[in-house]
């Protein structure tokens, strides 16, 4: 009889491995791309302008607070609890990687990420970053729903591309998730 952890585990296993069988050429490069912090820095820095617009010199203790808690969900999730957990990623799992279609970058090399991988990272930072501009930016700004539309698509497309480049289940994407949210609600 299998338990609840076993039918978790199942299931994500079984959504990396077919997401990872829909690659494509250009779905590869994309995804490689949307994980990457150059393809986002138009985004930061029109959060920011936006902030320093509604705000002025105000912003600056905004920024501080939005990089005080990215850095503690980094060191949170990358330091303190991947080690503890010590789950591997989809591409070190022996017996799922074989099945898996990987990711070339564009140095001709697989892209496996590090070894651990519950929380993503990733996920974390894209959840917090986007929770902390809209609450700043909400209060002032007229298209509220426009940017938290436009957030919520920054956030499942930067989980979604870890998902398919194997280097994260599902779950690592929520415990992201929720890292941000706890980290967020202790700001």
């Amino acid at each position: 009889m299998f338990s609840l952890i076993d039918h978790i585990v199942h299931y994500d296993r079984w959504a990396v491995w077919f997401i990872s069988q829909q690659h494509t050429p250009w779905l590869d490069q994309l995804m490689y791309n949307i994980s990457t912090f150059s393809f986002w820095l138009p985004l930061y820095l029109t959060i920011a302008v936006l902030l320093y617009m509604m705000y002025g010199k105000k912003c600056f203790r905004m920024f501080m607070a939005i990089g005080l808690v990215l850095g503690l969900v980094s060191i949170l999730g990358s330091e303190i609890i991947k080690p503890i957990v010590g789950r591997p990623r989809p591409t070190y799992c022996s017996k799922l990687r074989p099945m898996l279609n990987l990711v070339v970058k564009p140095n001709g090399h697989l892209y496996f990420g590090g070894h651990d991988s519950y929380p993503s990272g990733h996920a974390a930072n894209a959840f917090a970053l986007i929770m902390l501009s809209f609450y700043y930016l909400k209060q002032k700004m007229v298209a509220k729903r426009f940017f938290l539309a436009f957030g919520i698509l920054y956030v499942l497309t930067v989980s979604f591309s870890r998902i398919y480049l194997c280097v994260h289940f599902p779950t690592d994407i929520v415990g992201g998730w929720l890292l941000a949210g706890i980290v967020r609600s202790e700001e």
